[in-house]
């Protein structure tokens, strides 16, 4: 089959994220024309897909039974989409689900991207069990799995589901044209030096949904107001209010929702530490704290990029890669008066040896290189097979 006319259909569970944009845009890249059709949720929406997209039903968060049958009354128009493309490139086992089932009999290879791994999946319970199943059986009658860890191939969907589909990982990690040529071009610099000068700024970003992140930065800002600021920037989901209790911290300034890639260099650039701490697993939940502990954050590969020292949990996947190349601080403590003193004893001595080890930090640990030929080379073979 010919690259350059084969058409690839995104099925997408909500439209913005920023993960699902980046990936039509290297699909594109690769040589396909890409359509999407997307589901409708209150969501934020920090990076919209450059193609075409048919918008479908508005879903909730949760509510299984009634996002059941909604997805059910719009299984004839996404039958219409995929029949008019030659790949189905799906977000998330439930899209590609799905898409095999709106998709029956015309023959289309189904390709399912994973983000990460929920609650739900590791769980113990008949819906953890039932998850399982349902995945299985879809991972087996997809053609290609494309995960952002190696992890989650080797520990979830080897080990625990025993599945045998071909994977290929395609990591979080920023775009060339979003990055820009080069760091000291797109960054706004801070005046002055942090701890001196200025208070220290921590800088929490993106979909806003840690109690205990904004628990503990509260915290920070009450303990410290003179000496830290904390600068919000993104959707708030939990706590819905961060909005209004910001507003009564004068070191607090929430900013409202931004865009990606464009707000990134003029909101790395204006803080000193990224927050990119999410909520500590419950002790009781070791399952749920293995799948934690396989995938990086955004912010991770956005202070590589920007040269950002992070502030990571113990036992996450960003809190390895901290740990290994010396960039910022692990909390172990997660009480909040702990991870108070912790930050307390940060020093400019720390923040120099950490901001100097980011500037040595291989690109190629934050950047794509190869990815969008790996990919373009797996899409042609499976494409080749099929028709």
């Amino acid at each position: 089959m010919n690259l350059e006319k084969s058409k690839i259909l995104s099925v997408l569970p909500l439209l913005g994220h920023p993960r699902d944009s980046k990936r039509i845009t290297m699909l594109q890249q690769a040589g396909f024309a890409v359509e999407a059709v997307a589901f409708e949720r209150e969501h934020h929406s920090g990076r919209l897909p450059d193609c075409p997209v048919e918008r479908l039903v508005k879903i909730a968060h949760g509510h299984y039974l009634q996002r059941a049958i909604k997805i059910i009354t719009v299984l004839p128009a996404i039958r219409r989409a995929i029949r008019r493309n030659h790949i189905v490139y799906t977000s998330g086992p439930d899209m590609a689900l799905t898409a095999l089932i709106a998709g029956l009999g015309l023959g289309r290879p189904v390709i399912l991207e994973v983000g990460d791994i929920q609650r739900a999946q590791v769980s113990s319970g008949f819906r953890g069990r039932l998850t399982r199943l349902l995945e299985r059986h879809t991972v087996n009658a997809i053609r290609l799995l494309v995960v952002t860890a190696p992890g989650l191939v080797d520990g979830y969907y080897r080990k625990w589901l025993k599945t045998k589909t071909p994977a290929l990982v395609l990591e979080n990690k920023l775009e060339e044209p979003e990055a820009g040529a080069d760091y000291n071009e797109v960054c706004v610099r801070l005046e002055g030096t942090p701890l001196v000068d200025n208070p220290l700024r921590i800088g929490y970003f993106g979909v806003l949904r840690c109690d205990w992140s904004w628990r503990v930065l509260e915290a920070i800002a009450l303990s410290r107001p003179s000496e830290v600021e904390i600068v919000v920037a993104g959707y708030p989901i939990s706590p819905v209010d961060i909005p209004a209790r910001a507003e009564k911290l004068d070191n607090v300034k929430y900013l409202g929702e931004y865009r990606s890639p464009q707000d990134l260099p003029k909101l790395y650039g204006n803080i000193d530490l990224v927050w990119a701490c999410y909520p500590p697993p419950e002790v009781s939940d070791p399952n749920w704290r293995w799948a934690q502990s396989m995938c990086r954050s955004n912010r991770f590969y956005d202070s590589c990029f920007f040269k950002k020292p992070i502030i990571s949990v113990v036992g996450s996947g960003d809190a390895s890669e901290v740990e290994r190349y010396d960039i910022g601080m692990i909390i172990s403590d997660q009480r909040a008066e702990a991870v108070v003193d912790a930050l307390s004893g940060i020093s400019l001595d720390d923040l120099a040896r950490w901001q100097e080890n980011l500037s040595m930090i291989p690109r190629e640990v934050y950047m794509y290189t190869t990815e969008t030929d790996e990919l373009k080379s797996a899409l042609e073979g499976i494409a080749q097979k099929h028709f």
